[in-house]
């Protein structure tokens, strides 16, 4: 190998390994803040036929098998725009998702098992405190049942999630309800901020 041909060749080298570099950050950038929170069978809903604004401070327990987590979440619903900021129980923000203008958004802030559960913690949200009629309208193959402080959610038939309200008010909004599947356990308790 000549002297003379060093300097060509760790100058393609290093460009070689910067452009990697590059791919592989911008791999990484896309994976964490992906917006692609609709699970196979759920579209996440951008709209409410609900005019009022809602605003609200939950509490959640989540369990996912032996795993279990308490979240702090900050909810604002409008007719045509939501915002969902999650907080871990130190009041670090994990990830703030919202929908505006037909588009949702997501950024993931920090490491958290509960950004791996985003999609399926976004469905139980909007399963648990959407109007019916909008659940119903979103998809034919989702069915709900809704009374006596119970709703079920069933795609295709098939039981998916359960949501039991403890509330003593009319209102989901403000108290307590357990949403549950087969690969997740909630526990939410609302305070309204407006």
């Amino acid at each position: 190998m000549s002297w003379k041909k060093l300097p060509t060749i760790i100058s393609i080298a290093l460009t070689r390994a910067l452009l990697l570099a590059i791919f592989f950050a911008l791999c990484g950038c896309s994976l964490f803040n992906s917006n692609n929170i609709n699970s196979r069978d759920f579209t996440v809903l951008v709209t409410s036929s609900d005019p009022q604004v809602r605003v609200a401070q939950q509490q959640w327990q989540v369990q996912q098998g032996t795993d279990s987590y308490a979240l702090e979440v900050v909810v604002e619903r409008g007719a045509d725009y939501w915002r969902w900021i999650m907080l871990n129980n130190l009041g670090q923000r994990l990830a703030t998702a919202e929908a505006v203008d037909g588009q949702v958004r997501i950024e993931r802030l920090h490491s958290h098992p509960a950004n791996q559960l985003l999609p399926a913690l976004i469905q139980a949200w909007q399963l648990s405190y959407w109007p019916l009629m909008d659940l119903q309208a979103a998809n034919p193959r989702w069915g709900f049942i809704d009374g006596d402080g119970r709703r079920e959610a069933r795609f295709s038939g098939i039981l998916r999630a359960s949501i039991e309200y403890q509330s003593t008010t009319a209102n989901p909004w403000q108290g307590s309800l357990s949403y549950n599947t087969q690969e997740l356990r909630l526990l939410i308790h609302s305070q309204p901020l407006n």
